[in-house]
Protein backbone atom coordinates (compact mmCIF):
# COMPACT_ATOMS: atom_id res chain seq x y z
CA UNK A 1 0.00 0.00 0.00
CA UNK A 2 1.41 3.37 -1.07
CA UNK A 3 0.34 6.46 0.86
CA UNK A 4 1.11 9.99 -0.35
CA UNK A 5 0.08 13.23 1.33
CA UNK A 6 -0.49 16.58 -0.34
CA UNK A 7 -1.15 19.79 1.58
CA UNK A 8 -4.06 21.69 0.01
CA UNK A 9 -3.97 24.47 2.62
CA UNK A 10 -3.35 24.84 6.35
CA UNK A 11 -6.42 22.76 7.31
CA UNK A 12 -6.95 20.54 4.24
CA UNK A 13 -4.90 17.55 3.18
CA UNK A 14 -5.21 15.11 0.30
CA UNK A 15 -4.18 11.53 0.99
CA UNK A 16 -3.73 9.22 -1.98
CA UNK A 17 -3.85 5.50 -1.20
CA UNK A 18 -2.79 3.07 -3.92
CA UNK A 19 -3.46 -0.60 -3.13
CA UNK A 20 -1.44 -3.54 -4.47
CA UNK A 21 -3.30 -5.72 -6.96
CA UNK A 22 -3.08 -8.74 -4.65
CA UNK A 23 -4.92 -6.85 -1.88
CA UNK A 24 -7.69 -5.84 -4.29
CA UNK A 25 -7.96 -9.42 -5.50
CA UNK A 26 -8.33 -10.69 -1.92
CA UNK A 27 -11.19 -8.24 -1.29
CA UNK A 28 -12.83 -9.10 -4.62
CA UNK A 29 -12.60 -12.83 -3.91
CA UNK A 30 -14.21 -12.42 -0.50
CA UNK A 31 -17.15 -10.61 -2.12
CA UNK A 32 -17.45 -13.31 -4.78
CA UNK A 33 -17.36 -16.10 -2.16
CA UNK A 34 -20.18 -14.46 -0.21
CA UNK A 35 -22.26 -14.04 -3.35
CA UNK A 36 -21.68 -17.62 -4.46
CA UNK A 37 -23.19 -18.88 -1.20
CA UNK A 38 -26.14 -16.47 -1.26
CA UNK A 39 -26.93 -15.94 -4.96
CA UNK A 40 -30.32 -17.16 -6.15
CA UNK A 41 -30.50 -17.53 -9.93
CA UNK A 42 -33.24 -19.52 -11.61
CA UNK A 43 -32.04 -22.92 -12.81
CA UNK A 44 -29.18 -23.24 -10.31
CA UNK A 45 -29.01 -24.57 -6.79
CA UNK A 46 -27.62 -22.23 -4.06
CA UNK A 47 -23.84 -22.44 -4.07
CA UNK A 48 -23.71 -23.93 -7.58
CA UNK A 49 -24.05 -20.78 -9.70
CA UNK A 50 -21.12 -20.53 -12.14
CA UNK A 51 -18.62 -17.73 -11.50
CA UNK A 52 -19.10 -15.99 -14.90
CA UNK A 53 -22.84 -15.78 -14.29
CA UNK A 54 -22.36 -14.30 -10.80
CA UNK A 55 -19.90 -11.77 -12.18
CA UNK A 56 -22.39 -10.85 -14.90
CA UNK A 57 -25.52 -10.68 -12.72
CA UNK A 58 -23.87 -8.82 -9.82
CA UNK A 59 -21.24 -6.73 -11.63
CA UNK A 60 -22.55 -3.36 -10.37
CA UNK A 61 -22.90 -4.64 -6.80
CA UNK A 62 -19.38 -6.16 -6.85
CA UNK A 63 -17.85 -2.91 -8.14
CA UNK A 64 -19.62 -0.82 -5.49
CA UNK A 65 -18.87 -3.26 -2.67
CA UNK A 66 -15.21 -3.49 -3.73
CA UNK A 67 -14.82 0.29 -3.44
CA UNK A 68 -16.57 0.36 -0.07
CA UNK A 69 -14.42 -2.43 1.40
CA UNK A 70 -11.19 -1.00 0.00
CA UNK A 71 -11.81 2.08 2.14
CA UNK A 72 -13.19 0.20 5.16
CA UNK A 73 -10.24 -2.20 5.35
CA UNK A 74 -7.37 0.21 4.69
CA UNK A 75 -8.35 3.82 5.47
CA UNK A 76 -7.44 3.90 9.17
CA UNK A 77 -4.12 2.18 8.51
CA UNK A 78 -3.39 4.69 5.73
CA UNK A 79 -4.26 7.70 7.91
CA UNK A 80 -2.12 6.31 10.72
CA UNK A 81 0.79 5.90 8.32
CA UNK A 82 0.27 9.45 7.06
CA UNK A 83 0.05 10.70 10.68
CA UNK A 84 -3.26 12.42 9.94
CA UNK A 85 -6.20 12.68 12.33
CA UNK A 86 -9.22 14.06 10.42
CA UNK A 87 -11.67 16.29 12.30
CA UNK A 88 -14.58 14.93 10.27
CA UNK A 89 -15.47 12.22 7.79
CA UNK A 90 -13.04 12.40 4.83
CA UNK A 91 -14.40 12.89 1.31
CA UNK A 92 -13.50 9.84 -0.83
CA UNK A 93 -12.76 9.77 -4.56
CA UNK A 94 -11.74 6.51 -6.20
CA UNK A 95 -8.74 5.88 -8.45
CA UNK A 96 -9.36 3.27 -11.14
CA UNK A 97 -6.62 3.37 -13.75
CA UNK A 98 -4.86 0.62 -15.66
CA UNK A 99 -1.95 0.28 -13.27
CA UNK A 100 -3.23 2.26 -10.25
CA UNK A 101 -6.20 1.26 -8.07
CA UNK A 102 -7.17 2.87 -4.80
CA UNK A 103 -8.70 6.09 -3.56
CA UNK A 104 -8.02 9.68 -2.56
CA UNK A 105 -9.13 11.13 0.78
CA UNK A 106 -9.69 14.84 1.24
CA UNK A 107 -9.46 15.58 4.97
CA UNK A 108 -9.71 18.56 7.26
CA UNK A 109 -7.26 18.57 10.16
CA UNK A 110 -6.29 20.69 13.13
CA UNK A 111 -3.76 23.18 11.70
CA UNK A 112 -0.14 23.38 12.76
CA UNK A 113 0.37 26.82 14.24
CA UNK A 114 3.28 28.78 15.61
CA UNK A 115 2.47 29.27 19.27
CA UNK A 116 2.60 32.83 20.60
CA UNK A 117 4.42 33.55 23.86
CA UNK A 118 2.09 32.04 26.44
CA UNK A 119 4.08 32.53 29.66
CA UNK A 120 4.15 35.81 31.52
CA UNK A 121 0.94 37.20 30.04
CA UNK A 122 -0.08 40.32 31.97
CA UNK A 123 -3.60 40.31 33.36
CA UNK A 124 -5.18 43.12 35.39
CA UNK A 125 -7.91 42.25 37.90
CA UNK A 126 -9.89 44.00 40.58
CA UNK A 127 -8.94 43.18 44.18
CA UNK A 128 -11.47 41.04 46.00
CA UNK A 129 -12.73 41.14 49.56
CA UNK A 130 -15.81 40.32 51.58
CA UNK A 131 -17.81 43.00 53.40
CA UNK A 132 -19.90 42.58 56.56
CA UNK A 133 -22.95 43.44 54.46
CA UNK A 134 -22.28 40.53 52.10
CA UNK A 135 -22.02 38.14 55.04
CA UNK A 136 -25.26 39.53 56.48
CA UNK A 137 -27.04 39.03 53.13
CA UNK A 138 -25.78 35.44 52.97
CA UNK A 139 -27.13 34.79 56.49
CA UNK A 140 -30.44 36.40 55.55
CA UNK A 141 -30.70 34.11 52.53
CA UNK A 142 -29.96 31.04 54.66
CA UNK A 143 -32.52 32.20 57.22
CA UNK A 144 -35.19 32.33 54.52
CA UNK A 145 -34.09 28.98 53.11
CA UNK A 146 -34.62 27.38 56.52
CA UNK A 147 -37.91 29.13 57.18
CA UNK A 148 -40.91 27.08 58.22
CA UNK A 149 -43.84 27.43 55.80
CA UNK A 150 -47.12 27.29 57.69
CA UNK A 151 -50.76 28.15 57.04
CA UNK A 152 -51.49 31.81 57.78
CA UNK A 153 -53.16 32.76 61.03
CA UNK A 154 -56.53 34.51 61.10
CA UNK A 155 -58.47 35.93 58.19
CA UNK A 156 -55.90 38.41 56.96
CA UNK A 157 -55.10 38.94 53.30
CA UNK A 158 -51.84 38.14 51.54
CA UNK A 159 -48.91 40.33 52.51
CA UNK A 160 -45.26 40.85 51.70
CA UNK A 161 -43.20 37.73 52.46
CA UNK A 162 -46.12 35.27 52.10
CA UNK A 163 -45.99 32.28 49.80
CA UNK A 164 -49.30 32.17 47.91
CA UNK A 165 -50.76 29.60 45.53
CA UNK A 166 -52.92 31.10 42.78
CA UNK A 167 -54.99 29.89 39.87
CA UNK A 168 -55.13 32.09 36.79
CA UNK A 169 -56.22 32.33 33.17
CA UNK A 170 -55.07 35.03 30.75
CA UNK A 171 -57.55 36.64 28.35
CA UNK A 172 -57.12 38.79 25.25
CA UNK A 173 -60.18 40.64 23.96
CA UNK A 174 -62.34 38.44 26.19
CA UNK A 175 -60.95 35.19 24.79
CA UNK A 176 -58.75 32.80 26.82
CA UNK A 177 -55.12 32.67 25.66
CA UNK A 178 -53.80 29.16 25.17
CA UNK A 179 -50.83 28.33 27.38
CA UNK A 180 -51.41 31.28 29.71
CA UNK A 181 -53.19 29.40 32.46
CA UNK A 182 -52.47 27.22 35.49
CA UNK A 183 -54.35 25.56 38.32
CA UNK A 184 -51.68 26.11 40.98
CA UNK A 185 -48.88 28.65 40.62
CA UNK A 186 -46.65 29.56 43.61
CA UNK A 187 -45.62 33.19 44.14
CA UNK A 188 -43.45 34.53 46.94
CA UNK A 189 -44.72 38.06 47.47
CA UNK A 190 -41.90 40.58 47.57
CA UNK A 191 -39.50 38.39 45.56
CA UNK A 192 -40.11 40.32 42.30
CA UNK A 193 -40.45 37.09 40.30
CA UNK A 194 -43.62 38.23 38.52
CA UNK A 195 -44.66 41.45 36.76
CA UNK A 196 -44.77 44.31 39.35
CA UNK A 197 -48.44 45.23 38.73
CA UNK A 198 -49.44 41.57 38.97
CA UNK A 199 -47.67 41.03 42.29
CA UNK A 200 -48.97 44.33 43.68
CA UNK A 201 -52.56 43.31 42.87
CA UNK A 202 -52.13 40.04 44.79
CA UNK A 203 -51.38 41.94 48.00
CA UNK A 204 -54.36 41.93 50.34
CA UNK A 205 -56.28 39.19 48.53
CA UNK A 206 -57.86 36.59 50.80
CA UNK A 207 -58.19 32.86 50.26
CA UNK A 208 -60.83 31.95 47.63
CA UNK A 209 -61.07 35.59 46.56
CA UNK A 210 -61.21 36.24 42.80
CA UNK A 211 -59.85 39.26 41.00
CA UNK A 212 -59.21 40.50 37.47
CA UNK A 213 -55.73 41.94 36.96
CA UNK A 214 -54.66 43.73 33.74
CA UNK A 215 -50.98 43.21 32.88
CA UNK A 216 -49.11 45.08 30.11
CA UNK A 217 -46.10 43.19 28.73
CA UNK A 218 -43.08 45.16 27.45
CA UNK A 219 -41.78 45.05 23.87
CA UNK A 220 -38.75 42.93 24.88
CA UNK A 221 -40.74 40.34 26.85
CA UNK A 222 -39.21 36.87 26.12
CA UNK A 223 -42.54 35.33 25.04
CA UNK A 224 -43.08 37.12 21.72
CA UNK A 225 -46.70 35.94 21.55
CA UNK A 226 -47.67 38.28 24.37
CA UNK A 227 -44.96 40.96 24.10
CA UNK A 228 -46.41 44.47 23.58
CA UNK A 229 -49.86 43.21 24.62
CA UNK A 230 -52.12 43.87 27.61
CA UNK A 231 -53.79 40.72 28.94
CA UNK A 232 -56.57 40.45 31.48
CA UNK A 233 -55.83 37.81 34.16
CA UNK A 234 -58.64 36.18 36.12
CA UNK A 235 -56.98 35.14 39.36
CA UNK A 236 -58.21 33.00 42.28
CA UNK A 237 -56.27 33.04 45.56
CA UNK A 238 -56.16 29.35 46.52
CA UNK A 239 -53.77 29.32 49.51
CA UNK A 240 -51.81 31.76 51.65
CA UNK A 241 -48.87 30.51 53.66
CA UNK A 242 -46.54 32.52 55.82
CA UNK A 243 -42.89 32.09 56.64
CA UNK A 244 -41.69 31.64 60.20
CA UNK A 245 -38.04 32.62 60.13
CA UNK A 246 -35.65 30.89 62.56
CA UNK A 247 -33.88 33.08 65.10
CA UNK A 248 -30.24 33.86 64.26
CA UNK A 249 -28.35 32.37 67.21
CA UNK A 250 -25.89 29.61 68.10
CA UNK A 251 -28.57 26.96 67.50
CA UNK A 252 -29.12 28.25 63.98
CA UNK A 253 -25.34 28.18 63.41
CA UNK A 254 -25.22 24.55 64.59
CA UNK A 255 -27.97 23.65 62.12
CA UNK A 256 -25.58 24.92 59.43
CA UNK A 257 -22.74 22.75 60.84
CA UNK A 258 -20.91 25.60 62.62
CA UNK A 259 -20.03 25.55 66.34
CA UNK A 260 -21.48 28.98 67.04
CA UNK A 261 -22.39 32.32 65.47
CA UNK A 262 -18.79 33.53 65.46
CA UNK A 263 -17.67 30.44 63.52
CA UNK A 264 -20.64 30.83 61.20
CA UNK A 265 -19.65 34.39 60.28
CA UNK A 266 -16.05 33.32 59.68
CA UNK A 267 -17.05 30.26 57.66
CA UNK A 268 -19.50 32.15 55.48
CA UNK A 269 -16.93 34.91 54.87
CA UNK A 270 -14.45 32.27 53.69
CA UNK A 271 -17.14 30.67 51.53
CA UNK A 272 -17.98 33.96 49.80
CA UNK A 273 -14.29 34.73 49.32
CA UNK A 274 -13.73 31.34 47.68
CA UNK A 275 -16.68 31.94 45.34
CA UNK A 276 -15.22 35.31 44.33
CA UNK A 277 -11.80 33.74 43.79
CA UNK A 278 -13.35 31.12 41.51
CA UNK A 279 -15.11 33.83 39.51
CA UNK A 280 -11.89 35.84 39.26
CA UNK A 281 -9.92 32.74 38.18
CA UNK A 282 -12.38 32.26 35.32
CA UNK A 283 -12.01 35.93 34.43
CA UNK A 284 -8.21 35.59 34.41
CA UNK A 285 -8.39 32.48 32.24
CA UNK A 286 -10.68 34.26 29.76
CA UNK A 287 -8.35 37.27 29.55
CA UNK A 288 -5.38 34.97 28.95
CA UNK A 289 -7.20 33.13 26.15
CA UNK A 290 -8.34 36.46 24.63
CA UNK A 291 -4.71 37.63 24.60
CA UNK A 292 -3.49 34.37 23.06
CA UNK A 293 -6.15 34.06 20.36
CA UNK A 294 -5.70 37.71 19.47
CA UNK A 295 -1.96 37.23 18.99
CA UNK A 296 -1.90 34.44 16.40
CA UNK A 297 -3.69 33.54 13.16
CA UNK A 298 -5.57 30.25 13.64
CA UNK A 299 -7.47 28.86 10.64
CA UNK A 300 -10.55 26.90 11.70
CA UNK A 301 -11.58 23.73 9.79
CA UNK A 302 -15.02 24.30 8.24
CA UNK A 303 -16.16 20.78 9.13
CA UNK A 304 -15.35 21.34 12.80
CA UNK A 305 -16.97 24.78 12.80
CA UNK A 306 -20.19 23.54 11.18
CA UNK A 307 -20.42 20.60 13.57
CA UNK A 308 -20.02 22.93 16.57
CA UNK A 309 -22.63 25.38 15.24
CA UNK A 310 -25.11 22.54 14.69
CA UNK A 311 -24.60 21.35 18.27
CA UNK A 312 -25.24 24.86 19.58
CA UNK A 313 -28.30 25.21 17.34
CA UNK A 314 -29.80 21.95 18.60
CA UNK A 315 -29.25 23.06 22.20
CA UNK A 316 -30.89 26.42 21.47
CA UNK A 317 -33.87 24.82 19.74
CA UNK A 318 -34.54 22.71 22.80
CA UNK A 319 -34.78 25.89 24.89
CA UNK A 320 -37.37 27.89 22.99
CA UNK A 321 -40.98 26.85 22.42
CA UNK A 322 -40.88 25.93 18.74
CA UNK A 323 -44.49 24.70 18.87
CA UNK A 324 -45.72 28.25 19.46
CA UNK A 325 -43.77 29.77 16.56
CA UNK A 326 -44.75 30.05 12.92
CA UNK A 327 -42.40 28.47 10.37
CA UNK A 328 -41.24 31.96 9.36
CA UNK A 329 -40.52 32.95 12.97
CA UNK A 330 -38.63 29.70 13.59
CA UNK A 331 -36.47 30.31 10.50
CA UNK A 332 -35.74 33.89 11.58
CA UNK A 333 -34.68 32.73 15.04
CA UNK A 334 -32.48 30.00 13.57
CA UNK A 335 -30.79 32.50 11.26
CA UNK A 336 -30.13 34.86 14.16
CA UNK A 337 -28.83 32.05 16.34
CA UNK A 338 -26.57 30.72 13.57
CA UNK A 339 -25.03 34.15 12.99
CA UNK A 340 -24.40 34.64 16.72
CA UNK A 341 -23.15 31.08 17.22
CA UNK A 342 -20.72 31.14 14.29
CA UNK A 343 -18.52 33.79 15.90
CA UNK A 344 -18.59 32.24 19.40
CA UNK A 345 -18.02 28.73 18.00
CA UNK A 346 -15.03 29.93 15.96
CA UNK A 347 -13.54 31.70 19.00
CA UNK A 348 -14.02 28.61 21.16
CA UNK A 349 -12.43 26.28 18.58
CA UNK A 350 -9.41 28.59 18.24
CA UNK A 351 -8.99 28.49 22.02
CA UNK A 352 -9.23 24.69 22.01
CA UNK A 353 -6.58 24.43 19.29
CA UNK A 354 -4.24 26.67 21.28
CA UNK A 355 -4.84 24.70 24.49
CA UNK A 356 -4.17 21.42 22.68
CA UNK A 357 -0.90 22.67 21.18
CA UNK A 358 0.28 24.14 24.51
CA UNK A 359 -0.59 20.96 26.43
CA UNK A 360 1.37 18.89 23.87
CA UNK A 361 4.40 21.17 24.11
CA UNK A 362 4.35 21.24 27.92
CA UNK A 363 3.61 17.51 28.28
CA UNK A 364 0.36 18.14 30.14
CA UNK A 365 -1.69 14.95 30.09
CA UNK A 366 -4.24 12.81 31.93
CA UNK A 367 -4.01 9.05 32.40
CA UNK A 368 -6.62 6.42 33.19
CA UNK A 369 -6.31 7.00 36.94
CA UNK A 370 -7.04 10.71 36.45
CA UNK A 371 -10.17 9.88 34.46
CA UNK A 372 -11.40 7.39 37.07
CA UNK A 373 -10.76 9.87 39.89
CA UNK A 374 -12.80 12.49 38.03
CA UNK A 375 -15.67 10.00 37.56
CA UNK A 376 -15.51 9.26 41.29
CA UNK A 377 -15.77 12.98 42.11
CA UNK A 378 -18.69 13.44 39.70
CA UNK A 379 -20.49 10.53 41.39
CA UNK A 380 -19.86 12.00 44.86
CA UNK A 381 -21.04 15.48 43.86
CA UNK A 382 -24.16 14.06 42.20
CA UNK A 383 -24.72 11.60 45.08
CA UNK A 384 -25.01 8.77 42.55
CA UNK A 385 -23.56 5.24 42.69
CA UNK A 386 -20.05 5.18 41.20
CA UNK A 387 -20.92 2.19 38.97
CA UNK A 388 -23.89 4.08 37.45
CA UNK A 389 -21.80 7.13 36.57
CA UNK A 390 -18.95 5.03 35.18
CA UNK A 391 -21.36 2.97 33.06
CA UNK A 392 -22.95 6.18 31.72
CA UNK A 393 -19.60 7.56 30.54
CA UNK A 394 -18.60 4.23 29.02
CA UNK A 395 -21.96 3.58 27.36
CA UNK A 396 -22.00 6.95 25.59
CA UNK A 397 -18.25 6.95 24.75
CA UNK A 398 -17.61 10.04 26.89
CA UNK A 399 -14.34 8.94 28.50
CA UNK A 400 -12.16 10.66 25.88
CA UNK A 401 -14.18 13.87 26.31
CA UNK A 402 -13.64 13.65 30.07
CA UNK A 403 -9.92 13.14 29.57
CA UNK A 404 -9.80 16.16 27.22
CA UNK A 405 -11.62 18.27 29.84
CA UNK A 406 -9.05 17.33 32.48
CA UNK A 407 -6.17 18.24 30.15
CA UNK A 408 -7.84 21.55 29.29
CA UNK A 409 -8.33 22.42 32.97
CA UNK A 410 -4.70 21.58 33.76
CA UNK A 411 -3.44 23.62 30.82
CA UNK A 412 -5.52 26.64 31.81
CA UNK A 413 -4.23 26.31 35.39
CA UNK A 414 -0.69 26.17 33.99
CA UNK A 415 -1.27 29.36 31.97
CA UNK A 416 -2.78 31.11 34.99
CA UNK A 417 0.09 30.03 37.25
CA UNK A 418 2.57 31.43 34.71
CA UNK A 419 0.72 34.70 34.10
CA UNK A 420 1.57 38.05 35.68
CA UNK A 421 -1.53 38.93 37.70
CA UNK A 422 -1.79 42.58 38.74
CA UNK A 423 -4.45 43.90 41.09
CA UNK A 424 -5.55 47.38 40.12
CA UNK A 425 -6.51 49.77 42.89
Amino acid sequence: MKVQVENIDSVKKKVEVVLPEEKINVIRESIYSELQKQAKIKGFRPGKVPRPMILSYYKEYIDDELKKRMVQETMYEALDEAKINPVGQPVVDFVDEEDRHGYVLECEVIPDIELPAYKGIEVEVEPIGVSDDEVAKRIDGLQHMHAEIVAKEGDRGAQNGDLVIIKYQGYEDGKPVKGIETEAYPVELGSSTTMPEFESALMGMKENEEKEIPVSFPDDYPDKDIAKKTLQFKVTMKEIKEKHLPEINDEFAKDLNFENMEEMHKGLRDEILKEKENIRNKEIAQKIMDALTGGVEIPVPKTLLEKRIEMMMEDAKSRFKADRLTAEEARAIEERFRKDFEKSAETRIKAEILITKISEKEGINADENDVQERIKKIAEDAKRPLSDVRNFYEQYNLLNNLRSNIIEERTINFLRDNAMIKEIS
